[in-house]
């Protein structure tokens, strides 16, 4: 059983001491940062959408990548969902279910386990970054990120804890794995909805929760307790388990 999340934008670029990986799209990574390097500032402000402070940064990134020093990556994200797996407090046994049953999906990237040594980068699945497959990151990653996934899921399950923006590079309607999307939501109104701050980093406290557990099971996921969250069977199906709890005050 295999789970994945969205990486996040916020990064924490601190030294750990620990034993890294080398990601295995390593090969594409070269290529898209070769093709980056290519843009100044102003063209990489225009397509990320971002500010000039952050298309300073970003694009400095892309100018010294070869030299920028790396990091794990569940260390090096830290943004909703991260808060939510709490990655600080893991302990070996902890890190090592989620080296072994997360994947952390990435524009740069591809895929990434958490112990991958990577750079501090920004690039979003969904940037519309042409490229000699297509006009985008789906195009350029095309059944990549799908064959990888189907070759490590063992057990050919795949829990979907990532947004819409990311999971639509798994090609879930195509991936020979059975494929359960996970939902949070917050009785707002007398309805449930998804509130995305809270369902962030619940996607993270789910993640945690399965290390936490040494979950190898989907009906053990049901037993998801945290931050007042419980599993609604009501509004729930065989492939779509939905979490659900009371308004946060």
């Amino acid at each position: 059983m295999i789970a994945i999340v969205s990486p996040s934008k916020t990064m924490k670029e601190e030294s750990v001491n620990i034993e890294t990986t080398e990601p295995y799209f390593i090969k594409e990574t070269k290529i898209l940062k070769s093709e980056l390097k290519n843009y100044s500032k102003e063209n990489l402000k225009d397509l990320m959408k971002i500010s000039d402070n952050l298309a300073d940064l970003n694009y400095k990134r892309f100018q010294n990548f070869d030299k920028a020093e790396s990091y794990p990556a569940i260390y090096l994200f830290r943004g909703d969902v991260f808060n939510g797996i709490s990655q600080d407090s893991l302990n070996e046994d902890e890190l090592e279910y989620l080296n072994k049953h997360l994947v952390i999906l990435s524009g740069l990237y591809g895929a990434i386990r958490p112990l991958d040594s990577i750079k501090p980068y920004r690039l979003e699945m969904g940037t519309k970054l042409k490229n000699k497959y297509g006009d985008n990151l789906y195009e350029f990653w095309g059944d990549k990120v799908k064959k990888y996934l189907e070759k490590e899921s063992q057990d050919k399950i795949l829990i979907n804890l990532a947004s819409k923006e990311y999971s639509k590079v798994i090609k879930e309607k195509e991936i020979n794995l059975d494929v359960y999307d996970i939902d949070f939501k917050e009785l707002r109104e007398k309805k449930y909805k998804i509130i995305a701050f809270y369902a962030k980093v619940a996607r993270g406290e789910m993640a945690r929760f399965m290390a936490a557990n040494n979950c190898q099971t989907v009906d053990e996921l049901k037993k998801f307790n945290y931050s007042g969250y419980r599993f609604n069977k009501k509004l729930s199906s065989e492939k779509n388990l939905v979490f659900t709890r009371k308004q946060v005050k």
